[in-house]
């Protein structure tokens, strides 16, 4: 974390290479939390660009990471409406009447701030796991595959299956209870989405 706040300082003094650290940092996971808001891919990369774009014109104002962190969070969030706003503008009338006779079933911002907060978590979890039981994890879990599915997909027995998905569910239990969050929790959390 002291390397961080280092490059938060660097960037108020203006260091470009402060500002690549933050996009490097953070683009992914703004990335993937405007696409839950807009699910267009064309658009995303220009999103989250300009919110780059701001936070360098607004370098200064940040004394805490989680403040830039936020703020990024903040840009991302009204682009991805804004962008939103431009594709309603383009339906005809009654396309958007019917639109909006449409229940709102979408979590709000911040649930989807957590779930890709979450997301980053289980996956930095997965990557210090062994190779074969992140990826039996992954397939069983996370994809939804039956055990015949990830062992014809391995070439691997079911034995080995229930074994490495048991180790990793066990591990990632323990990684999370740290964070003082339930795997249960996480799993019923994801599988919102």
């Amino acid at each position: 974390m002291i390397m961080t706040e280092d490059q938060l300082t660097n960037l108020r003094l203006g260091s470009e290479s402060a500002l690549s650290y933050f996009m490097d940092l953070y683009s992914h996971n703004l990335h993937f939390f405007a696409y839950k808001l807009v699910r267009d891919k064309d658009s995303i990369p220009e999103i989250i660009s300009e919110s780059f774009v701001k936070l360098w014109q607004h370098r200064t104002q940040f004394f805490s990471v989680e403040e830039l962190k936020s703020y990024l969070y903040v840009v991302v969030r009204n682009s991805c409406l804004d962008q939103g706003k431009k594709v309603r503008e383009r339906y005809a009338h009654h396309q958007m009447e019917e639109a909006l006779l449409l229940p709102n079933t979408e979590p709000d911002i911040l649930t989807k701030i957590i779930h890709t907060e979450l997301i980053t978590l289980l996956g930095e979890a997965l990557e210090k796991l062994p190779k074969q039981q992140a990826e039996i994890f992954r397939l069983t879990i996370l994809e939804g595959k039956t055990t015949a599915e990830v062992c014809e997909e391995l070439q691997t027995t079911a034995s080995t299956v229930y074994f490495a998905r048991s180790k990793a569910v066990n591990t990632l239990r323990q990684v999370f209870a740290k964070k003082n969050i339930s795997y249960y929790q996480l799993a019923l959390f994801l599988h919102l989405f």
